[in-house]
């Protein structure tokens, strides 16, 4: 049980695990059901109003507004739950994050399934041998014959695109690894999704270690409002590993 629960909670992206979207949900869920709880009576009410004149109209409208198996479950709450999720999650993930420090925005450690990056960009003749996943991290394995483009360069990106806000100070880390004998080489590089406040780290390209030592960069958010890191790999001989990815607001 413990391990379908672990698989479950693996699968919810850690931007819905943090505080600002848990109290979000909450304030989302008790305002749908007011919401629903006062729709529904009103809805009755005008049914009622209208069936003696309307009856086959409002025998359609109850078929696509609403179903029932013992619990009523009216569409239109969807809809109502969704728009006030995000508006209070934008205020309230703005508020939270200004006032607090040191606050974990973002985290990948690359268990069990691909949560939104994007693989071997660039292009690869063999992707699944030039980046993959083994044993919950992320493994860069590529020679120059590999890649398909001129700068004999590629990686893996994420795109971020909540906790970011124009002006906040962000720290992004990596944690890396390389086996015995690797000449590759990796860098991070970050900048918003319209390609402003560029940043790599290093400047060139390096080989770590056999055992995992860490890397970071910072950032400051820009009126995108999304932040897009790259594990940035150049090719060669071995095999570089790279695990629990972190962004961290100042």
């Amino acid at each position: 049980m413990k391990k379908i629960l672990d698989l479950l909670k693996s699968q919810v992206p850690f931007e819905l695990k943090r505080p600002s979207s848990l109290l979000s949900i909450a304030i989302a869920i008790i305002f749908t059901g007011f919401l629903l709880q006062l729709g529904t009576r009103l809805l009755d009410s005008l049914f009622q109003l209208l069936t003696p004149y309307f009856p086959s109209i409002v025998k359609g409208l109850l078929d696509v507004f609403s179903y029932s198996f013992n619990v009523k479950l009216n569409l239109i709450s969807i809809v109502i739950f969704i728009v006030i999720f995000f508006t209070a999650y934008r205020v309230i993930d703005r508020t939270l994050l200004r006032k607090l420090g040191n606050t974990k925005v973002f985290f990948d450690d690359f268990d069990f399934s691909n949560k939104g990056w994007l693989l071997n960009y660039w292009g690869s003749n063999n992707p699944d041998k030039t980046c993959h996943y083994e044993d919950s991290v992320l493994v860069f394995e590529a020679e120059s014959d590999d890649l398909t483009n001129e700068r004999k360069e590629y990686g893996a990106y994420y795109d971020l695109v909540t906790g970011i806000y124009e002006k906040d100070k962000y720290e992004v880390s990596c944690m890396v690894r390389a086996e015995k004998g690797t000449t590759m080489g990796i860098r991070l590089w970050v900048h918003d999704t319209r390609g402003h406040n560029e940043i790599k780290y290093p400047a060139n390209f390096y080989t770590p270690g056999e055992s995992l030592e860490e890397i970071k960069v910072g950032f400051t958010g820009s009126t995108s409002q999304a932040l897009r890191i790259h594990l940035h790999i150049k090719p060669g001989k071995g095999k570089i590993y790279v695990d629990s990815v972190t962004v961290i607001k100042k």
